[in-house]
């Protein structure tokens, strides 16, 4: 067999393996989204230095007036939020505070928190952010397990660094 035709033969199997794998990936990226990750996942990885995670709370920012005395904190984000949560109402960015929109980043791996898990409003999300897992049982199911929890408005994080720890 020539050299030429050898190396064109090399060339189509590369090309196409290429392809193959692209394909599995994108796949495994498709399915890892429909995976929604536990609370306890959350807090452990929250608390390893080594990942990088955001995580964006697509509940109401606050509770109107007329409806406050039948409101839960979970409810809403002011009420209580997981520590670093960027508020991020309904998935719509004309909602989000304007201190915050800065903080949103599309392509760091993403946790979408709920009131409880809301599968709708993740699909929504999570066309917004690739690499998006939801919060099984959203914040009422942080709430229930007794993890740290934030009261209040958003507060963008030091722009020292300096980092924390849950």
């Amino acid at each position: 067999m020539s050299p030429k035709v050898e190396r064109f033969i090399y060339i189509s199997v590369i090309v196409i393996l290429s392809f193959v794998l692209l394909s599995f990936g994108k796949k495994e990226i498709e399915l890892s989204k429909q995976i929604p990750i536990t609370v306890e996942e959350l807090y452990e990885e929250l608390g390893n230095p080594k990942v990088n995670i955001q995580i964006i709370d697509v509940r109401p920012y606050e509770i109107p007036e007329e409806e406050e005395d039948e409101a839960e904190d979970t409810d809403y984000y002011t009420g209580v939020h997981i520590p670093g949560a960027i508020p991020f109402p309904d998935c719509d960015e004309s909602k989000v505070p304007e201190e915050a929109l800065p903080h949103i980043n599309p392509h760091l791996p993403t946790v979408i928190v709920s009131r409880d898990g809301d599968m709708e409003i993740f699909k929504k999300c999570a066309q917004k952010f690739p690499f998006a897992k939801n919060l099984k049982g959203g914040m009422v199911a942080w709430d229930e397990e007794g993890y740290p929890e934030e009261e209040g408005e958003f507060e963008p994080p030091a722009s020292d660094g300096g980092g924390g720890c849950l």
